[in-house]
């Protein structure tokens, strides 16, 4: 993409983020006038905190998302649809089911590692098909299925429903100053990852045979974002729930104005994703005020339809 073309996109997506931010910061249960945003104190221990996470799990599922699209080569893989966050959910059940430390270190933790097994599963079971994109989304779905079916059973058992419920369905109303601490972290270990390797994996969009003609070990390349992906989704997972979609939309709309450009992809798809997710938490804290719909939710409605109309789009 011609670099003044670029700047555009990116200003354009910058200002309406900054626009719509300033809004999340002004409406709410109780709205509060923009002279006042910098000296309210609801607004800065709540609303501020609450809206860098927005940003946070935006930033990481957006490039989770487009780094599995690139390792399976598959247009829909993300999070959800790879029984990622399945195995995320699943490893946060079994520590409420035994009664085990559920603090904010100790469940990302926990949380990542059931993310990276659910990788494993569905990368070792479609190996043998190289990867096609419909076995991959096929498998995937079964063992997030599987996943999330046997966590429900597990917490319903030990009657840790209400707990799970809030992880399940992803919402940023619990979200507090550890959380966001320990996102921002994360992000941070995340993208020091993401530019060590980034050469390696743009390799890997032309092709398995073509990137190890190039010196690079697919394998390992593999291996590398399984554990990025990972490690973002047991830190979203564990901090404000299952967000699902924005890890499929956000690359996409990236996509329709990028296409070869590793970084300048990467740009587009964190501000789609942070839009996304400010405007799906926007709308759950005011569209039925004073009750608060789960943000995750909202993605799900957005997403579902985006989904069968990438599925349409590829089979033509």
């Amino acid at each position: 993409m011609p670099r003044k073309r670029f700047m555009f996109i990116f200003l354009a997506l910058v200002f309406s983020l900054l626009f719509l931010s300033v809004l999340y910061l002004m409406l709410g249960n109780k709205n509060v006038p923009l002279t006042e945003l910098s000296a309210n104190e609801m607004v800065l221990q709540l609303r501020v905190p609450r809206l860098l996470s927005l940003y946070l799990t935006g930033f990481l599922l957006a490039i989770s998302g487009f780094l599995v699209q690139i390792m399976t080569r598959n247009p829909i893989a993300e999070m959800a649809t790879l029984g990622i966050s399945g195995g995320s959910s699943l490893a946060l059940s079994v520590l409420l089911t035994f009664g085990l430390s559920t603090n904010d270190s100790v469940s990302t933790l926990v949380s990542a590692l059931g993310a990276f097994l659910a990788l494993c599963i569905v990368m070792l079971l479609t190996a043998r098909t190289h990867f096609q994109p419909l076995k991959v989304v096929l498998v995937g779905t079964s063992v997030g299925l599987f996943a999330t079916s046997l966590a429900s059973s597990l917490t319903f058992a030990t009657h840790h429903t209400q707990s799970y419920f809030l992880w399940i369905v992803g919402s940023f109303s619990g979200v507090t100053q550890m959380k966001v601490e320990l996102m921002a972290v994360v992000s941070v270990i995340f993208l020091l990852l993401l530019f060590l390797f980034s050469n390696q994996i743009k390799l890997l969009t032309f092709g398995d045979e073509m990137a190890t003609s190039l010196g690079v070990s697919v394998n390992r390349v593999r291996l590398i974002i399984m554990l990025l992906v990972a490690l973002a989704s047991g830190v979203t997972v564990a901090a404000v729930g299952v967000i699902s979609f924005v890890g499929l939309i956000a690359p996409h709309i990236a996509k329709r104005f990028v296409r070869n450009n590793f970084w300048q992809t990467i740009v587009l798809s964190v501000l789609a994703g942070c839009l996304l997710l400010v405007m799906a938490d926007l709308a759950a804290r005011n569209l039925f005020k004073p009750y608060e719909f789960p943000a995750g939710s909202l993605t799900m409605l957005l997403g579902a339809p985006f989904f069968l109309w990438i599925i349409t789009k590829e089979a033509k």
